[in-house]
């Protein structure tokens, strides 16, 4: 039987995550748990529900269907969901008149991304662009998203993944072999700072990078190592400085790409019953003067590679 990849969202005609216009495909599942995480979809490898409580309106529609005691209705308020109880029978779904609900998460072969991916071609062809997978940690699936890939580039279409690089190094060269660009966080340079953070350690974090340094050139790929800073976590001056020498020391001079923080994500929390461990932590833009200070004593600590702030700063052509 052939292999599934559970995917909890494709989103069409982005313009971030690689070059020129792209598909960008979620990948469900991550052994991560970064407390900055802007996918909260991500974590969980299974299908699970997801309602949006700013449309609620409290009818109680979906208690009356529902069998197994997932919603408390409560009149003059919204409705609450105890997710736990949730079987995934959606029964509730398409009877909420204000569309509050889905069923995050779908499986696919690896012909059906490919097949999802192709129908955006003629645009990838204009712009350079192509297919980024992304997560959730896509190595969780690792087979299917390298099916993928290998479909994509000998077709002809650009590939890009973003990892944790958390996985077997087996796992991930047989992913990172497909693409043109490898983005790959560096999330702390410090274990076991990583390891609060996260929820992991960094060691095989760190040598896997290294590897992806030695290996994905000579197939024609890069490296883009992305270090997010997130305000009073990882941005102090001696953990970004450390984290550049790091960068500098790798074979290849690949990007340094530093990522202010931001909480676009926190809202989807609430969405599956989670909690936003950073809220109230406010986002940064590029033009903030200690991020600049960051971006200045990354250039002074890696002179050789380039170093690019924010997400759309990347040498998307280089």
């Amino acid at each position: 039987m052939e292999k599934t990849a559970t995917i909890f969202d494709i989103g069409r005609f982005r313009n971030t995550d690689g070059p020129g216009i792209r598909t960008i495909i979620f990948f469900k599942g991550c052994p991560l748990r970064c407390q900055w995480c802007s996918n909260p979809f991500g974590f969980s490898p299974k299908p699970q529900l997801a309602v949006n409580p700013v449309r609620c309106t409290g009818c109680g529609t979906c208690a009356e269907v529902c069998a197994h005691g997932v919603d408390t209705v409560t009149p003059g308020e919204k409705v609450k969901v105890d997710f736990s109880k949730c079987k995934l029978c959606g029964a509730c779904i398409p009877l909420c008149p204000a569309s509050t609900r889905m069923i995050s998460g779908k499986e696919y072969t690896a012909q059906q991304l490919y097949r999802e991916a192709a129908k955006d071609i003629a645009f990838y062809r204009k712009g350079g662009g192509g297919v980024t997978l992304s997560g959730g940690e896509v190595l969780l699936q690792w087979e299917v998203a390298a099916e993928t890939l290998r479909l994509c580039r000998t077709n002809y279409i650009n590939t890009c993944i973003e990892t944790s690089a958390f996985a077997p190094w087996d796992h991930l060269w047989a992913v990172a072999q497909w693409c043109n660009t490898v983005f790959v966080d560096l999330k702390h340079i410090d274990s076991a700072k990583h390891k609060a953070l996260t929820g992991v350690p960094n060691e095989r974090i760190l040598e896997n990078i290294r590897l992806l340094c030695e290996h994905v050139p000579q197939k024609r790929g890069r490296v883009i190592v992305r270090m997010p800073l997130v305000p009073g976590h990882n941005d102090d001056e001696a953990s970004v400085r450390a984290g550049a020498a790091f960068v500098a020391s790798l074979p290849g001079r690949p990007e340094l790409n530093l990522l202010p923080y931001h909480d676009l994500g926190e809202s989807k929390y609430e969405m599956i019953g989670e909690q936003y461990e950073l809220s109230g932590v406010e986002s940064r833009k590029r033009k903030d003067p200690y991020l600049q200070g960051l971006f200045a004593t990354c250039r002074a600590t890696a002179p050789e590679n380039r170093v690019s702030l924010g997400g759309e700063a990347i040498d998307l052509d280089g």
